[in-house]
Order: C-alpha cells, then structure tokens, then sequence
C-alpha cells in the first residue's frame, strides 16, 4: 500500500511542477506581451503626437501609420496565443502520459498484491489438504481393521463347523467294471 502513496506523492509532486512551469510560461508570454503592447502604445501615441504636432502628416500617412501598427499588435497577440496554446498543449500532453505511467503502475502493484496473495491461499489449501489427507487415511486404516475385526469375530460366533457327509452311493459307483480279458 505504500508503494500506491509513493506513486501517488510522486504523482502530486510533477503535477504541482508541471502546473508551476505552465504558470510560469503564461507569465512570461504575458509579460512579454504586456510589454510588446506598452511599446506599440507608447509608439503610436509618439505618431499621434507628432501628427498634431506637425500639420505637414498628412492624415493618409496617420491612418496608413496606426493600421500597420494595428496589424503589429494583432500578430504579436495571435502569436502570444499561439505560444500559450502550444505550450499548454505539450505539457497537458505530457501530464497526460505521466497519468497513464502512474495508472499502470498502480495497476502492476496491484496485480502483484492479488498474485502473492493467491500464491499465499494456494500454499495455505495445500498445507491443509496434506493435514487432512494423512487424517483420513489413518481414520479408513483404521475403520478397515476394525470392520475385519469384527467381521471375524461375527464369522466365528455365527457360522457352525461343516462336517463332509459321505455322498450316496449310486448304481454305477456299486457295480463292479467289467474285465473282458477274463473267461
């Protein structure tokens, strides 16, 4: 049972981790983010500044300007969430595989428990069985030599000693055997 908590406190401990580096990552990308955007802001409020200030830009230029910086921004977000997404993905992915490693060898341990155990009731059967089987030997020798016993004491007690009588004579066991060599 405690090869089970072992792998259930090892299983706890890489998943803190891996939620610490997902964490991690997503900070990061944010922050780089964050600041990407602060830069892209602070450069388009410089270009709005100089387009009031200068009357020369003319308003094309400012328009053509903020949309470039527009689809800036708009790449840098698509690529944060393109990161984020991917590196999320590896690590449920991978997180993934360390359950099912976990689940099968909690199922291995199992499997060995139920084995040793059934390895454990086998010998304990034939132990018994052994015990048992000397037991009623002995009980039938036993019963065997008394039920001779007492059928010889019966035979004894009941039966009368046979006397042979002498069977009757008959006709041909009286008369003499011809001898044809004689006249």
């Amino acid at each position: 049972m405690s090869e089970a908590l072992n792998l259930a406190e090892k299983f706890k401990a890489k998943s803190q981790q891996q939620a610490k580096t997902i964490e991690q990552e997503v900070e990061n990308a944010t922050t780089q983010l964050n600041n990407f955007m602060t830069a892209k802001l602070q450069e388009s409020e410089t270009i709005i500044k100089q387009g009031m200030d200068s009357l020369d830009t003319s308003n094309e230029q400012l328009l053509t300007t903020l949309a470039k910086h527009q689809t800036d921004m708009s790449t840098a977000l698509d690529t944060y969430m393109s990161n984020v997404q991917a590196h999320t993905t590896k690590h449920l992915n991978q997180f993934a595989k360390d359950i099912e490693k976990t689940i099968e060898a909690y199922t291995q341990h199992i499997a060995k428990l139920i084995e040793q155990r059934e390895d454990r009731i086998a010998k304990v059967i034939k132990s018994e069985m052994k015990k048992w089987v000397i037991v009623t030997s002995i009980v039938a020798i036993t019963v065997m030599i008394f039920g001779m016993m007492i059928g010889a004491m019966l035979v004894n007690k009941f039966s009368k000693p046979t006397q042979i009588m002498p069977q009757p004579k008959t006709l041909s066991q009286t008369q003499q055997p011809i001898n044809y060599g004689q006249k």
